[in-house]
């Protein structure tokens, strides 16, 4: 082969422009990519996008598709000439308006170049074509960078151009001298002449399921053009295929250092869920097959954690929790969401880290996290400078989890301020920012799993389960089910639980008739396609319970059994469950399943020793109902003495003398406790020995 001195790759040039003019897609027949550049012209931007499957470029000539991973920056310029070429030809006229470097070429496929983890980029691929996959966590505004520069010189005139000419590089804006006049003055840029582009810098990361034990995921920095700017966003996989560069970073120490950045040809958006499992044919099959066997369910019970002993409620629910059901949009635009919150409360040693850690794992997109080391930025979304000095968003745990499960262990060893950031993401999934001067709300659609330790180490049953727990009634609230578990010495179930740990330990019985995890992935990933109705008989089911319990509500006792949120849990609950059996019905076997989970909720969580009832408000406020009426009462009286004396503290023995008078409250230690329990509770607090303040004044009439 004769090679153009003038233009080595005049050769190459020639063959691309035969690929582009004469290449056939296999399944239309259709020049595709004839007809790809026929569309350039329509492009509203400046800079157009031109899409090549490096899969293509293999089939038609492996020579080129060798060259091109080898030395990216020469044949991306040797494809814009060609590509060029072939607009002249067809469209001569509009040939005219764009110039060879305002096509962005950009090389898509799994195929193309070098495909590497994160963990497998090093120096001798600086310069090659390569291709990696990763969680986008980080996505910065959008900056200007230089194209084309003109300089002119301010006293004679003359100007002087420079250009990018290959993909990634920066132009030298330094103000050259001017070298037609005496003077020697420094020539100034013509910004209205100059030519600015687009960019945008990223940053993705090793997902959680690729991420060796012990190790912390490696990350690399992304730089997009335009016209790839917002092509995704934080909490998606995405595929980025580039040029690997070496870049310049000054640390705090102002030491120069060098780190590895990918100029992006192309990025493409996996979506939310898990990339590496995929449904087949066969795979629903199989499923569709195996869901019309009777012990079914029951088998996929046995299969979500075989190791750990006992707990099938458990279980039960967070693998209904995985799955969910759907989110409904009201004609008005009011949104019901579909996500199902479990939380898991129990003593030391029960297995609840491994139960969460086993969700996130079959999750199709799960992150698994411990609240002793989650600040909120780290939990919801977190504003952090530019090396440019502009503001930019890095995405945190529930953010990332978008559409997946965000499993958090240990949550009541967040700190209260960290904890409340999650309050948004649980009931409106949405994280809302407003910080650096960025306003923003990003999605948040994540189940949270969640585990907690009892205050005291040990779960109390002697107390209200409120008192057991650090966390506040407004968190507990937004759970919709909540499990107790407990280490209680019983000879049958220790022996069991024993003979257990050594059968898992040897790999024997326990794991026969079970399902692998992958094969769970598949199935959940099948299970939350599926998009069941109700029928009439499981309404029926549900609205008789919900009629039945409200009907127990004692205006003498004030105990509520409970309230329309449950019965919006029951609805999710009951669908999650015939997605669970690959059902396209919502049945009374669902509904019934619902049921079980509340009630073995409520009897764990919201029964009320004194009144031998179940009573949610225990769960909403932290205390019984009759005691919650009056911790309000007392509270309104206090603010009520507050506005007579111009909002300034009260006399303690005044308020309980005036809450004797006024209520049917007549014992004066039971209103000395309730004092107590609302300072403790931040609701009132002390200025004075013997004066009380209400936290919050009410301006109200």
């Amino acid at each position: 082969m004769t090679i153009d001195q003038e233009n080595p790759l005049r050769e190459y040039e020639e063959r691309l422009y035969n690929f582009f003019m004469n290449f056939r897609d296999r399944l239309s027949d259709e020049y595709k990519y004839r007809t790809r550049i026929f569309e350039l012209p329509a492009q509203p931007r400046r800079f157009k996008l031109f899409n090549i499957d490096f899969g293509d470029l293999i089939i038609w000539d492996g020579e080129l598709a060798v060259k091109l991973a080898e030395k990216p920056r020469e044949m991306i310029n040797a494809i814009q000439r060609a590509a060029h070429s072939v607009l002249t030809n067809i469209r001569p006229l509009d040939a005219e308006e764009i110039r060879p470097e305002e096509i962005h070429v950009a090389i898509r496929g799994e195929e193309a170049g070098k495909n590497l983890a994160l963990r497998e980029i090093s120096s001798i691929h600086v310069g090659k074509l390569i291709t990696v996959q990763g969680l986008l966590v980080k996505l910065s505004q959008v900056y200007l960078k230089m194209h084309k520069v003109v300089f002119q010189c301010p006293q004679c005139g003359e100007k002087e151009y420079r250009q990018v000419t290959s993909i990634g590089k920066d132009i030298d804006s330094t103000p050259p001298k001017c070298t037609q006049c005496d003077t020697g003055r420094k020539m100034e840029i013509i910004d209205e002449e100059s030519i600015y582009k687009d960019v945008q810098y990223a940053r993705i990361q090793e997902r959680p399921e690729e991420l060796p034990p012990g190790q912390i995921p490696r990350f690399i920095e992304i730089q997009l053009e335009e016209p790839l700017i917002d092509v995704a966003y934080p909490g998606e996989y995405v595929r980025v295929v580039g040029v690997l560069d070496i870049v310049k970073t000054t640390s705090r120490s102002r030491t120069q250092r060098f780190q590895f950045q990918i100029t992006a040809l192309s990025m493409e958006s996996l979506g939310k869920e898990a990339v590496e499992v995929e449904l087949t044919k066969a795979d629903i099959e199989y499923l569709r097959k195996l869901s019309m066997e009777s012990d079914f369910y029951d088998r996929i019970l046995r299969s979500f954690s075989p190791s750990i002993y006992g707990y099938k409620h458990i279980k039960e629910a967070l693998l209904l929790a995985i799955i969910g059901s759907d989110e409904i949009v009201l004609p008005d635009g009011n949104r019901i969401r579909g996500k199902i919150h479990v939380l898991l409360v129990g003593d030391p040693g029960v297995a609840k880290s491994q139960l969460l850690k086993y969700a996130a794992a079959i999750a199709p997109k799960g992150i698994y996290t411990s609240g002793r080391g989650s600040t909120a930025a780290g939990l919801t979304a977190a504003v952090i400078k530019d090396p440019g000095g502009g503001m930019s968003l890095e995405a945190g745990a529930v953010v990332l989890a978008d559409m997946g499960i965000c499993a958090i262990d240990e949550i009541d060893k967040m700190r209260p301020e960290d904890r409340v950031a999650i309050h948004e993401a649980m009931e409106q999934l949405t994280v809302s920012v407003s910080k650096g001067g960025i306003i923003a709300t990003l999605n948040a659609r994540t189940t949270i799993l969640a585990a907690a330790n009892p205050r005291g180490g040990r779960y109390n049953p002697h107390i209200l389960f409120t008192e057991n727990i650090n966390l506040p009634p407004t968190l507990i609230s937004r759970f919709d089910i909540i499990h107790l578990m407990r280490d209680i010495p019983d000879p049958t179930r220790d022996k069991e639980l024993v003979q257990h740990m050594v059968k898992a330990r040897e790999e024997k019985d326990i794991y026969e008739d079970t399902f692998d995890p992958l094969f769970l992935k598949k199935y959940i990933l099948y299970a939350k396609k599926l998009r069941p109705s109700f029928t009439r008989e499981a309404y029926d089911e549900l609205i008789n319970f919900y009629l039945k319990q409200r009907a127990k509500y004692d205006p003498e006792t004030e105990v509520m059994p409970i309230t329309s949120r449950q019965f919006e849990a029951l609805l999710r609950i009951a669908e999650a469950s015939a997605r669970a059996h690959l059902r396209e019905r919502v049945t009374v076997e669902d509904a019934k399943i619902a049921i079980n989970q509340l009630q073995k909720f409520l009897r764990d969580v919201a029964y009320d020793e004194e009144t031998q009832e179940v009573d949610v408000t225990l769960v909403q406020a932290g205390v019984p109902g009759k005691k919650a009426s009056k911790t309000e009462t007392i509270l309104r009286i206090i603010r009520e003495m507050q506005r007579e004396v111009e909002g300034n503290p009260i006399p303690e023995q005044d308020v309980i003398k005036r809450v004797m008078e006024k209520t049917r409250i007549k014992d004066q230690t039971e209103i000395e406790r309730i004092l107590e329990r609302m300072h403790k509770e931040g609701i009132i607090y002390y200025p004075q020995p013997g004066m009380v303040s209400a936290r919050i004044l009410d301006t109200g009439k």
